[in-house]
């Protein structure tokens, strides 16, 4: 990469040009072809897949919709009185039991073709089957029947085993093959449902709706969404009922949309992305098949195909342009900047009384201007320089001599001290202890944070001096975790708080205050807390002035300070909190970081 960049920087500026505007022509165009591209894909592909979304909402509500009669027509030999009494019968039982059975089988088949068939455009044919004279008392189709299918393999089929077991429930069946009225062994689909006597529950048979395959193709129309868009039905097994290509008809669904193929058990839309197509799925709630369409990514592209040939050919056509446009600019632009080139060299060298030729036109006649300009304000910079330097000196002096101050103050408290220890002064002697190590800690500049035992230190002294001035009315607790001591964190966040405790909070009141200072470590945090017994001052921490002046304190640093302090250094999820003690007192509590790190 570092090569490449070296290479481009090395390359003249005629060639610079013809890269730059080649760049210019190429780049918006791939992005204007890609935005558009995407665009069109992104919208084809939505529309397509809502499209299939709705469609197979349709089939399959039409499916259920169909179906809803077979439901009801279903229960006919129970609601039909004479069906009923005859799948009551016992042949065996009946004199002549060839003719009455015949006669029987008669009078079923009528009714068959009035109660049933003129009801339904759907139903291909119907076989009402009788449990105790083991035979079929009434079908649809009286031309054939397949008897031996019907003597040796008929009743021990998958789907009529299935419909025994559901005992009187309404059973779809998915795609097999009708061998018991069709000579060709079609390929249909079934519903049916066991007869069982409603009060002794006695299995008396059961009732068989065929459907064509074919017939199932007046429920939907054959909308192509592409060219190669595929639709599916698929039954309760996971088998195609509906294809496009006969030959997949009855094959289990994975073999056809392979292993990953997926839907919803709860019959809800399931839109999945294969590595080649979009899978859109819909489940009936009736009949427990899914309506299935398949749309080829390669159709969602095609389009796109064409805009990038076309994008080719736009980009090589100005490509050339660029080529040209950009060599005849780069020979107008080059000679005026070889003379400004050479021109540079001596100002490089120090020769800054160099004069440029400042009466050209264009962009190149303002840059002779603009160094110009340049040159003469440099050698007026290098004689300002000259008299600031000196001023400079003055001015570090300066500040050399105001950090002396201080330091001053710091020594000079000093030496009182050892004046009152040597008069014997100890209450005199230790305030001073106590003030000069305050002001030690307020002088010193190494960063913004110091150690917990650092701040600990500083308050001790701290609150000794207001010890001594309150004359000994409150008492302080320092309750300090060991382990915290070696962590690091801004200067002054204690002060201010143990600062409003003791002249807001102690004010006025008639008993001894008592001020909890405490430091640990809570949930990967460090908490800083004073509590104080005193009378309270507002939960916004910005306690009332006083009617007869301006409020005590030792330093300026407010509570709104330390809040913005935090919200600098740390962000939002730190900062300060108070608010009033249930017993009495106010308690400020400061969260921060753990830094055990040095900081800056």
């Amino acid at each position: 990469m570092n090569r490449l960049k070296q290479k481009m920087l090395d390359l003249s500026l005629e060639h610079k040009l013809i890269a730059a505007f080649s760049c210019f022509i190429i780049v918006p165009l791939i992005l204007i072809g890609g935005i558009v591209s995407w665009v069109y894909v992104d919208n084809n592909r939505t529309t397509m897949i809502d499209a299939a979304v709705e469609n197979n909402k349709q089939i399959v509500k039409n499916i259920d919709t169909s179906l809803q009669p077979l439901l009801r027509l279903s229960m006919f030999p129970i609601q039909d009185s004479t069906v009923y009494q005859i799948m009551r019968k016992d042949y065996a039982k009946i004199e002549y039991p060839l003719l009455e059975r015949g006669q029987d089988f008669d009078k079923v088949n009528g009714l068959i073709q009035s109660g049933i068939m003129l009801y339904s455009d759907l139903i291909d044919s119907v076989v009402i089957y009788h449990e105790n004279s083991k035979s079929i008392i009434g079908r649809s189709n009286r031309e054939y029947m397949n008897a031996a299918y019907f003597r040796d393999r008929f009743t021990e089929e998958p789907f009529v085993r299935k419909i025994r077991e559901a005992y009187g429930l309404f059973v779809p069946i998915g795609i097999h093959k009708e061998e018991l009225l069709s000579a060709k062994g079609v390929p249909v689909v079934s519903v049916g449902r066991a007869i069982m006597d409603p009060y002794t529950k006695e299995d008396l048979g059961f009732i068989l709706f065929n459907i064509s395959v074919d017939k199932l193709k007046t429920l939907w129309s054959d909308t192509a969404f592409s060219e190669n868009t595929s639709f599916y039905l698929i039954d309760e097994a996971d088998r195609i009922v509906h294809s496009m290509n006969a030959e997949e008809i009855g094959l289990p669904a994975s073999e056809v949309l392979g292993s990953e193929f997926q839907y919803h058990k709860d019959g809800k839309v399931n839109t999945q992305i294969a590595r080649d197509t979009y899978i859109i799925s819909s489940g009936s709630s009736l009949a427990n098949w899914k309506a299935v369409t398949v749309i080829p990514k390669k159709d969602l592209f095609s389009i796109v195909y064409l805009m990038v040939a076309v994008l080719i050919g736009v980009l090589i056509l100005l490509l050339v342009l660029s080529i040209l446009i950009s060599a005849r600019i780069a020979t107008t632009i080059m000679k005026p900047l070889a003379v400004l080139n050479s021109k540079m060299k001596l100002v490089s060298q120090g020769q800054l009384n160099v004069s440029l030729d400042t009466k050209q036109r264009g962009e190149i006649g303002v840059i002779n201007n603009t160094v110009d300009q340049m040159l003469k304000e440099i050698r007026e910079l290098i004689e300002r320089i000259y008299v600031e330097e000196e001023e400079k000196r003055k001015l570090e002096m300066n500040a050399l001599q105001s950090q002396i101050r201080p330091h001053f103050i710091y020594n000079t408290l000093n030496v009182i001290k050892w004046m009152a220890k040597i008069q014997g002064a100890a209450g005199i002697e230790e305030a001073l202890q106590a003030f000069s190590s305050v002001i030690k800690f307020t002088v010193k500049k190494e960063g913004n944070y110091v150690t917990i035992a650092e701040e600990v230190e500083f308050m001790e002294n701290y609150t000794k001096i207001l010890d001594f001035r309150y004359f000994n009315t409150f008492d302080v607790t320092y309750e300090v975790d060991p382990a915290v001591m070696k962590y690091r964190t801004l200067k002054f966040l204690l002060q201010p708080l143990v600062e409003n405790a003791v002249f807001h909070g102690f004010e006025g009141i008639d008993y001894k205050g008592h001020l909890i200072i405490a430091i640990y470590e809570d949930q990967g945090a460090l908490v800083m807390k004073v509590e104080d017994n005193g009378r309270g001052f507002p939960e916004d921490g910005q306690p009332k002035k006083e009617q007869n002046g301006p409020r005590d304190g030792f330093n300026s640093i407010g509570l709104n300070n330390i809040r913005n302090r935090i919200s600098l250094h740390f962000g939002p999820e730190y900062g300060l909190w108070i608010q009033r003690r249930e017993q009495g007192g106010t308690v400020a509590w400061i969260r921060l970081p753990i830094i055990t790190e040095e900081a800056g």
